[in-house]
């Protein structure tokens, strides 16, 4: 049973040296946009932090045990699907002050400004992209094949399209694989210590 989207939520953080360099609302609309068109069920809020290579690095090493800069990974459910979000029973109850998300995109300003360079287009449309792709896979797409790359694709061109306008250019994979491999067990918010 498909749920009606309440309005999406976007928590976005920004490291200091990278607040003033990109428009903070083309990245809010794109996340927004993608929960909006693909989002089923689940909660229609996310969080998505921009940061530095290091970081990104490091997340990399400790989750996915690639010692190694990426440009954008995505900790959520690994039970979504298509769509479908379920809310985890792990029994760690929601603060009453907090509200469910689907879970964290981390994206590195470095190598997101590297390969909007590369592409010839704004460092803005190439966090755009890097958020939606990293929602799309909070929501259970991927891109392990060429039939789930081609369906995840279409989808991202559709919503830079939607955000961009005659701006968005199609997603080409730039210097970095986005994410060659399925989010992590959950988000570094989450983590037990």
């Amino acid at each position: 049973m498909e749920q009606s989207v309440q309005t999406p939520v976007i928590d976005l953080g920004i490291d200091e040296p990278f607040e003033h360099r990109f428009d903070q609302a083309v990245v809010k609309s794109a996340a927004a946009a993608a929960i909006r068109r693909e989002l089923k069920s689940g909660p229609p809020r996310v969080s998505i932090t921009v940061t530095d290579d290091a970081e990104l690095q490091r997340l990399n090493r400790d989750f996915r045990g690639l010692d190694r800069p990426t440009d954008v990974l995505a900790f959520g459910s690994a039970d979504a699907l298509d769509g479908d979000v379920r809310q985890e029973d792990d029994g760690f109850p929601t603060p009453p002050d907090q509200t469910p998300t689907l879970g964290d995109v981390v994206i590195s300003f470095d190598q997101a400004a590297r390969q909007a360079e590369t592409a010839g287009r704004p460092v803005e449309h190439e966090l755009a992209l890097l958020a939606t792709h990293g929602v799309l896979h909070l929501l259970g797409f991927d891109h392990a094949n060429a039939a789930d790359e081609a369906t995840m694709f279409g989808k991202t061109d559709e919503i830079l399209a939607e955000v961009l306008g005659h701006d968005a250019m199609p997603v080409t994979p730039v210097i970095d694989a986005l994410d060659d491999a399925p989010p992590a067990a959950g988000p570094p918010s989450r983590r037990r210590t």
